[in-house]
């Protein structure tokens, strides 16, 4: 039998929930769902967890008396109390003889059965964690506002992660860990990155039992059996601190805090964390406290992301003032927008905070604030927006770099934030608007012709596709440039047929390139080492196809993210398995058996591969064609017709008609 791949493993622990959808809301049988997959995780791979009799699989899908959800509860007991460490009040709140009856356990049971959990049955190793993952996504989904609480949507998970950068050796700390997916992700950051992932110490903290329980799961169907993820309130009373009773502190926070709540000061332990002021106890404005612990958590050189709602970044009073301590201490070193709606169950729009130790900013850095006005760098989508890689690869792309990107990211001066009351909203400083067009030019309307200026001011984009402006007007004088005799519709429709030249070398040299990275991947193909290649890989491509000149470093690094995303697991089976597993994966997606020798496996992936990233590259290009096409017809729009034109048309309309009327001989006055 083929190995279970990420759609099929979805696919099965979709079919045991929807055995419970209706009966109960989603976070019961988020519960019922993940005891049950735990269970027969457990028995079927060795060593995760010590499994006694009682608790082995065996024991449950044997048994066929009427006490089914008993048996059911006894495996959990039994499984917890001798995995203690691990477990111990995971299985509180879930009981299967309460919740559910005969019938559905029964079927519940049997959904489980044909679902192979062993490492061996798995397409690779993370294919239980990820489905794990999407099952919880779409929980979230189904609780609405409070599926945010627990679950933030991965591909702000990764961003995050992304921004810290977690190094081996370090410890990382998600002080409202929700579902665990900060700390699984710092994790596999490590691993992707060529380190060990084991040796990254995990920290967590989280108030919500529920949640709690999903967290300490997601992380064991993880594989992570050693984090240290405790219950409680974590603004109230922190959990993690030293033997001396100080708080502990870590190389890199990262965490979604829940937006807008209240709390109480008298509660409040290590007030000491507080040492930029005091938010109103009520009005919803606990958001910059939870920033306040990011920072007393922080060890001197470590660095936090932490998401906000954009309240924090310009409310008055008691906040601006915190606002003014954190900036001037230079904690803050970038606000990132990322626009409303990407959260589940609310719209309110937020941003993260790239927040320092006290020794963590760069002396070139220091007195200074980057600003990334990442909001219109999401994908609408039906029920909420959506970071896709291209636009996370933009936004880290900007931060690693320092970059200041017209419209997008600005590296702002502590005397500038000054000058604005410390106001950080990101607008005032980075307007992602679209660009204003020109003035229009009063002669050229008037008496014809196109501003030699605007149009050199674009030329750059139109001769890297090898068009010249020779090619789209001709001179009128040293100021203006005039439309060519064929009309502007028509020249913008040569447009594609002048940019072609161009566009083959494109594809040329792409090609040139990829046929030159099939060996670094052949080479590293079933090695389990290949996805460790990413950075380099996507350097090398974008190096090389910046030389053309067509696409930005921005767009190269978000196609080849955008591709890579796309192809993870087809990657992550060419890791794991060699040529032949894709093979297999394709054939058993198709409901097919397929056998093809190595050497023919081997050419059709890298041809697989190789012309998806191709086509999506085509893709971008032609959008990019397709904007010099309507640039050009802008111009159009503006200059083709002049006010001297439209009154040489009307006179000659006027005459035309004079001469028709005489020729009817009507002989009124002119």
């Amino acid at each position: 039998m083929s190995p279970l791949a990420l759609g099929k493993m979805t696919q099965a622990l979709f079919g045991a929930a929807d055995v419970l959808r209706g009966k109960m809301d989603a976070s019961q049988y988020r519960d019922i769902v993940s005891g049950m997959l735990l269970l027969k995780r457990a028995s079927d791979q060795p060593g995760i967890l010590q499994v006694p009799e009682r608790a082995h699989w065996s024991h449950i899908v044997g048994y066929e008396g009427k006490a089914l959800g008993h048996v059911l509860n006894e495996a959990l007991w039994e499984l917890e109390r001798y995995n203690r460490d691990e477990l111990e009040g995971v299985f509180e709140a879930l009981d299967f003889d309460r919740q559910l009856g005969r019938a559905e356990l029964s079927a519940l049971v049997d959904q489980f059965d044909k679902i192979p959990l062993s490492d061996d049955d798995l397409e690779f190793g993370d294919v239980l964690g990820r489905a794990y993952d999407l099952i919880l996504g779409t929980f979230a989904d189904s609780a609405g506002k409070r599926g945010g609480e627990f679950f933030t949507p991965r591909s702000v998970v990764r961003l995050l992660t992304r921004l810290v950068r977690p190094q081996e050796g370090q410890s990382v700390y998600d002080p409202f860990a929700g579902s665990g997916g900060m700390l699984i992700q710092a994790r596999q950051y490590i691993d992707e990155h060529g380190g060990e992932g084991a040796d990254l110490a995990l920290f967590g903290q989280e108030v919500n039992s529920a949640t709690w329980s999903t967290a300490r799961l997601n992380l064991l169907l993880h594989g992570i059996t050693d984090s240290s993820v405790l219950r409680g309130d974590t603004l109230v009373n922190p959990l993690h601190t030293l033997e001396d009773g100080h708080l502990r502190r870590f190389d890199c926070v990262l965490t979604n805090p829940p937006f807008s709540m209240n709390y109480a000061k008298k509660e409040v332990r290590y007030p000491e964390r507080m040492r930029y002021g005091w938010t109103p106890e009520r009005g919803n404005k606990s958001d910059l406290m939870n920033v306040q612990h990011v920072l007393a958590t922080l060890r001197p050189d470590g660095i936090g992301a932490v998401v906000t709602p954009h309240g924090v970044l310009f409310r008055g009073g008691a906040e601006a003032e915190i606002r003014r301590g954190i900036v001037e201490d230079a904690r803050l070193e970038a606000v990132i927008g990322i626009g409303p709606n990407v959260f589940h169950g609310t719209a309110i729009p937020a941003c993260i905070l790239v927040l320092r130790g006290p020794n963590g900013t760069s002396a070139d850095q220091r007195g200074q604030v980057l600003f990334i006005n990442a909001e219109r760098e999401v994908v609408t989508g039906r029920s909420e927006n959506r970071l896709e890689p291209q636009n996370v690869e933009k936004i880290v792309g900007a931060f690693r770099e320092w970059a200041d990107i017209p419209g997008f990211s600005r590296v702002v001066s502590l005397d500038e934030i000054a000058a604005n009351d410390f106001n950080l909203n990101i607008r005032r400083y980075v307007d992602a608007g679209p660009p204003a067009e020109p003035l229009l030019d009063v002669r050229a309307a008037l008496s014809g012709g196109v501003p030699r200026s605007e149009v050199e001011a674009e030329a750059g984009a139109f001769l890297a596709f090898g068009i010249g402006l020779t090619s789209l007007f001709t001179a009128q004088d040293s100021d203006y440039l005039a439309f060519r005799s064929e009309g502007c519709e028509a020249t913008a429709a040569r447009i594609p047929d002048l940019a072609a030249v161009r566009e083959r070398g494109f594809i040329d040299h792409y090609r040139a390139w990829w046929k030159g990275t099939e060996s670094r991947i052949c080479d590293l193909a079933g090695t389990r080492q290949l996805l460790m290649l990413r950075p380099r890989l996507m350097a090398s491509f974008r190096e090389e196809l910046l030389k053309e000149g067509i696409l930005d470093r921005y767009q190269l690094a978000g196609v080849f993210a955008a591709w890579w995303s796309g192809r993870q697991d087809d990657l992550r089976s060419l890791d794991h398995r060699g040529f032949s597993g894709v093979i297999d994966r394709w054939a058993a997606a198709d409901g097919q058996r397929s056998y093809l020798p190595e050497p023919l496996a081997h050419i059709r992936v890298l041809e697989v591969l190789g012309d998806d990233l191709r086509t999506r590259l085509e893709r971008l290009v032609a959008e990019e064609r397709q904007g010099l096409v309507d640039l050009y017809l802008s111009w159009g729009d503006r200059y083709a017709i002049s006010l001297a034109d439209l009154e040489r048309q009307s006179e000659a309309a006027a005459a035309r008609l004079r001469a028709r009327l005489q020729d009817l001989g009507y002989t009124g006055p002119a």
